[in-house]
């Protein structure tokens, strides 16, 4: 199995612009509210008919 650093690199390629790093918001935002909304989505869209009223 390859090392961490293999898999991130941990310096940008030259003359390229310098990265910052991610704040606690974007990295919440990518990996919890996202798949998070996309979820509340696809669930009103599957199970939102059933609930319904049948009257």
């Amino acid at each position: 199995m390859l090392p961490v650093p293999a898999l991130f690199p941990l310096e940008t390629l030259p003359s390229w612009p310098a990265v910052t790093d991610p704040t606690v918001l974007e990295m919440l935002t990518l990996t919890l509210f996202i798949p998070l909304a996309i979820t509340l989505v696809l669930t009103a869209m599957i199970l939102g008919p059933g609930w319904r009223s049948k009257a």
